[in-house]
Order: structure tokens, then sequence, then C-alpha cells
């Protein structure tokens, strides 16, 4: 794929409004100079996200996440960058002259006429389903609450029997290799002859709403296969496809949040309650890439499998995947005993809103379900219990919740458990020694005012020239590097030049801290780097003291001791200039 224009990309983001874009994924509203609203990438209950439009950019001062308008759709839509740059073009109308992966639909001839064979699958499917020989079809679908407004959303339809279906894609001109290849017919020692023959068929999507195969249920009480899929084809891979992730996507950013059930009937059903955010994974079993499907749709998904065993070993499954792929994940509490489908069925609509509504949060969900399986008077059993569900609350990234679930624990388990503090995280140069106290927010403090003012760069370059943290020493060559082909750095244009999502989120947040908007001050910018000096002597100073009280030979303790004072001196000099300035 050709690399869009850079100056095509400047075009996109000079033209779009960043409040506007994200105010499309999820609720924005405006408080005095700066827009608000409540971060979608964690799980956020106060509104943590601000969006500056003078600098056109986001910042979570919960989280930490941060950039600009293409950092944000490729954040919430979990697409490459140039996809998102493609995204926020076609959202305010310009035409970018190279077109990727997110919009480029012209296929290869054969890819295109694999779809054109299911296309025209379900126009006739969705054409039979009117005829007289779909009549039991219709009256099994009215008896399920499968009207003819239901059945025209979903494109439901009827292959009829006597391979009817592959007689009608042959007189269009269609090939046996092709309807083989995309597995609407097969050939064996008879003929042609349909898959889903005498069956309703519900066609599956992917996620740019073309369709790849479908779910297909018999009529025969006696037959084996109550449902059949399509088998894996070139077009079709289960593991890859959530079924109606194309028709929910907007009412799932809207909600702020995606249903996700077993089977396409389950879907359905949330449908006829009112709810268009539901997908299903055709079946219980969940890939990797179909969560990152789902986490496009929202960062917050409610599992809603059968609250059977099975369906409930699933969700322990799913929810540990998606968790760990970075999805905010509560669970339907079913304890009805019925799937969704059933229950709207043999209760109406209300009681799928009312169960829709009854959700876990991911910690009671796994209580729960540990606690179904544990025999609490034995003590192997109970220590066992307490060991698995410790594990999972260390998981955990909000303290509160933490220090909840494991009083929590001690009251279902009846042991004694301390609540422990997560250790906070010790940023270090070389993995193991741990930064002095206050070069974090000096480091910073340089960052910002090289950011605002190419002097700052060049006086950084001539003084200091490097950081000890290396997140905030890639920043800075990135700001230098700017700086040798132009004059001023916006931020937002700044976010473009890197593909890492933590210098991104660091740049919005040096943008945003006040010395940013300073003039330039070279006496406060010298402040700054003699605390990153003091902060780094006393660190080696420290570091040799540690030496000096080792066993060694006379030759090397001479040696290491001059370094020491050198290292002493310089320390001095630094303090007493410090303080000279107070």
């Amino acid at each position: 794929m050709a690399r869009i224009p850079e100056e095509e990309i400047a075009e996109v983001r000079r033209r779009a409004d960043i409040a506007d874009i994200i105010g499309r994924y999820i609720p924005v509203f405006k408080q005095g100079r700066e827009y608000k609203a409540v971060c979608p990438f964690h799980d956020d209950h106060d509104p943590s996200l601000r969006i500056n439009e003078d600098l056109q950019i986001f910042k979570c001062f919960s989280c930490g996440a941060g950039g600009n308008v293409f950092g944000f759709v490729q954040k919430f839509e979990n697409v490459s960058y140039p996809e998102a740059v493609e995204k926020v073009a076609a959202l305010i109308g310009v035409q970018l002259s190279v077109q990727g992966e997110s919009t480029r639909r012209e296929e290869d001839e054969e890819t295109a006429r694999y779809h054109r064979i299911l296309d025209e699958t379900i126009r006739f499917t969705c054409y039979e389903m009117g005829s007289e020989e779909a009549a039991a079809a219709r009256k099994y679908l009215d008896e399920r609450g499968l009207n003819e407004e239901i059945r025209t959303k979903f494109s439901i339809g009827y292959n009829p029997g006597n391979n009817r279906l592959s007689r009608f894609l042959k007189a269009k001109g269609y090939q046996e290799a092709d309807m083989t290849a995309v597995n609407v017919a097969r050939v064996n020692e008879s003929g042609l002859n349909d898959v889903f023959g005498e069956r309703i068929t519900f066609p599956i999507h992917d996620k740019n709403g073309r369709p790849v195969g479908f779910s297909a249920r018999t009529l025969n009480p006696n037959h084996p296969s109550k449902y059949v899929n399509t088998t894996d084809t070139v077009l079709f891979h289960k593991g890859d496809i959530v079924y109606n992730a194309h028709r929910a996507a907007l009412a799932a950013r809207r909600e702020g949040k995606i249903y996700v059930c077993e089977g396409v009937t389950d879907v359905i059903a949330f449908a006829k309650a009112g709810m268009d955010n539901a997908v299903c994974t055709l079946g219980t079993a969940c890939t990797e890439r179909q969560i990152d499907l789902l986490r496009s749709l929202s960062p917050r998904i409610v599992f809603c499998y059968d609250g059977d065993q099975p369906g409930q070993n699933a969700t322990i499954k799913a929810g540990r995947l998606a968790r760990s792929k970075g999805a905010q994940v509560s669970v339907v509490d079913n304890r009805t005993g019925l799937d969704p489908d059933e229950l709207i069925r043999k209760e109406g609509p209300e009681a799928l809103k009312k169960l829709a509504s009854s959700e876990l949060s991911w910690m009671e969900f796994v209580l729960n379900f540990l606690k179904a399986r544990t025999n609490f008077d034995s003590y192997l059993e109970r220590k066992e219990f307490v060991t698995k569900a410790r594990a999972e609350i260390e998981t955990l990234d909000d303290e509160m919740d933490r220090r909840y679930f494991t009083e929590e624990l001690s009251r279902i388990s009846g042991f004694h458990i301390d609540y422990v503090p997560r250790a906070k995280p010790v940023v270090s140069r070389r993995g193991s020694a741990k930064l002095p106290e206050g070069l974090e927010s000096a480091e910073e403090q340089i960052l910002a005012m090289m950011l605002g003012h190419k002097e700052a760069s060049q006086h950084f370059s001539d003084e200091l020239g490097f950081l000890q943290d290396k997140l905030r020493a890639s920043v800075a060559m990135l700001i230098v590097d700017s700086y040798r082909t132009m004059d001023t750095i916006d931020p937002s244009d700044l976010m473009d030049r890197t593909d890492k999502e933590e210098e991104r989120n660091l740049i919005s947040k040096l943008a945003g801290m006040w010395v940013y908007r300073l003039p330039y001050d070279e006496a406060l910018l010298d402040g700054a780097i003699r605390k990153v000096n003091i902060a780094i002597k006393t660190q080696q100073a420290n570091q040799f003291k540690e030496q000096l009280s080792m066993p060694m030979n006379i030759e090397s303790e001479r040696m290491l001791m001059d370094e020491y004072r050198e290292c002493l001196n310089d320390l001095r000099r630094y303090i007493n200039e410090e303080n000279s300035q107070q």
C-alpha cells in the first residue's frame, strides 16, 4: 500500500476538530475552555478525559492516555495509524489520494466474485422466504417471534430443497468451483448439491458488512445437526468473525458497551428488545482476533453467555483474554436457566432488558465462579480458592477494588487476609537501580520547555544532552530531531512522528503543563537541568559508597575513591548553584 502523503495527513488534522471527532464516539461536554468526557480507555466513573481544542489534543489524567485526533481514533477503533487517518478523513469529507485497508474496496476479481455469489445467495434465499415452499419456515419463525420486520433487518432467508440455489447460481453464470469455494454448494457422487438445502439461512458478514458465510437451521426436529455454519473458506474464518459487528458498531459506541452472546438468535433477541449493540462469537470459544474486533467496537465488553457450566467456563476464559487485551469486562448475571432467545419468547422484551441490566463486575463474577466450584468444608479447597481469587484480585487496577475484594475474600473463605497495597512501579535506568526522587518532574519540565521553544532544545543539547528515563530520552530526541527542519513544533504534529503510544501520551502530558505555556526562560531551564544533575550525581555518589564498602585491592579502591571525590565535588557545585538561586 502506498503511503499517505504527509501534506494530506496535515490537512486532515488541520480540518478535523478533535472535540467534534471524539464526540462522535463518546459523549463530550464543555466545561470552561475545555471539553471533558468519561475516558473510554479505562474504567472511568468521573470525566477524567480532557480535550484541548487550542492544541487539538486529548489527555486522560487518570490512565495517562493521550494524543491527537488520529491517536484517539486509532486507540478507540483498535486500528493502524493509516487506517485512523482514513477514518478521520472520511468523517470530515476529505478525499485522500491514497486509499488503504479501511477504505480500499478494490478487491481482486476472484474475491469480488466470491462476494457476489454470497450476495446473490442472500437475495435468492430472502426471495424464497416468501414462497409457498417456505410456509413451514415462516410459521416456525413467526412462532419464535421473528416477524417479517426482523427477517428483513437480518436478511433471514430460506434455502429450498432440490438444489434450487445451485441451479439458480449456475443460471446466473457462476462456476461450480466458485460456489464450492464459498461453501454454498458441494460436489459429491450425485453431482452439485446445496450445502444449506431445506434450512433457514442467517447471513454472516465481516466487520465491513460484506457477506462471508451463513449459519443455517434445519426444520427437521430429528436432524442430528440443528445448526450448521459455513466451513473454513477463503472468506470465512470462524475465529475472525463476530456476527452482527457491522450492524452493532454505531449502537455500541453510542451506548458505551457491546453485549457478547453465544448464538445468532440471542443477538436477534437483543435487537427485538431494542438493544442493537449485541453480537455473538458463533459459539463459546473466543479468539484473540475476535477480542480485538470487539474492542474496536467498544472498550467495554459485557459477556452474556448462557448460565450453564459450559457457558460459565467460556465466560471466564473469554473475560480473562479480553482483560489481558485491555478491555473493561463485566458479565450479565443470568440465573434464569434460559438463554436470551428463550427468555424473550417466554417472558417478553422487558425480561431481557432487566436481565441485561443485571451486570456483575469482573471480580464479582470470578468470586461467584470460584465459589461454585469449591467445597468449603475442605481446608485444601478453601486454600486453593483463596490462592486463585487473590491472583485475580492482583490484576485489578483500582486500589479500592483490590481492597474491597480482599475483604470479601476474607469473609467468604473464613481466612483472615490482610490487604497489601500494590507497590508503586519503580522506574529504572538499567532495570535495577531506582531513579532518584524528583528526577521525573525535572525531566518533564525540561521536555515541556523544549516542546515550546527551539532555544530550549538547543540549550538542552549544549548543557545536558541526555535524560535518564528511556521514554523521556526518546521524546527528547524526537523534539531535537524535529527542530532540525522547523522553528516551531505543533504537539499534535509531533505525535504523528511516532508510532509509540507511550510517547504520544507523554507529549500530550507535556503540552498540558504550565511551563509549556510560558515564554522561554533560560534561568528556569537551567534550574531544571541542575535538578537533573543533582539527582544523577546523588545516585552516582550512593553507588560509589556501596562499591567502596565491598572488598577490593588497593589500586581499585584508590581509583574508585578518586571518582567518588570528583562526583562529590560536582554534586557540591550543583547544590551551591541551586542554593544561590533561592
